[in-house]
């Protein structure tokens, strides 16, 4: 009790830091020019908790020289996949998504040569347990040549 009470009094007098105290609020990066806290925007019909995007050439075909060496490859358009989590905040945007039809997305996904090509739903997880909120996983794929 006696060193909380000594915590306490040094994060009042602004001599240390109280870490269970800490304000909630917008984060403020102090010297991370071109750093990014969190995930960059919210997508509609979900609280999200992560986004992740795999980018790859559809194909990479390596050519080797008569020993088996590496000398050279031939790469083809980029395609992306995306998984987006987490937890239902209503019925629209990702929410009433459906396999044929593309959808709009909210995070990055316009990088590394995938500035063009339909985003499509492949699979949807959703999940509920008895103490927490219901939540649920986007896979969507991106190709250049499917609008």
């Amino acid at each position: 009790m006696k060193a909380f009470l000594r915590s306490l009094f040094r994060s009042i007098t602004g001599q240390c830091y109280l870490p269970h105290a800490r304000a909630t609020g917008a984060v403020t990066l102090v010297n991370l020019t071109g750093y990014q806290w969190g995930v960059e925007s919210d997508e509609t019909g979900i609280n999200i908790e992560s986004f992740e995007a795999t980018i790859k050439p559809e194909q990479k075909e390596f050519l080797k020289d008569k020993k088996g060496s590496k000398i050279g490859f031939a790469v083809d358009v980029p395609e992306a996949e995306y998984t987006i989590s987490g937890e239902v905040s209503g019925s629209t945007g990702l929410m009433a998504a459906t396999f044929a039809t593309a959808v709009t997305v909210a995070n990055d996904h316009a990088e590394f040569g995938m500035s063009a090509g339909g985003i499509y739903l492949d699979e949807v997880n959703p999940s509920q347990s008895r103490n927490g909120f219901r939540k649920i996983t986007f896979k969507l794929s991106q190709n250049i040549g499917i609008v």
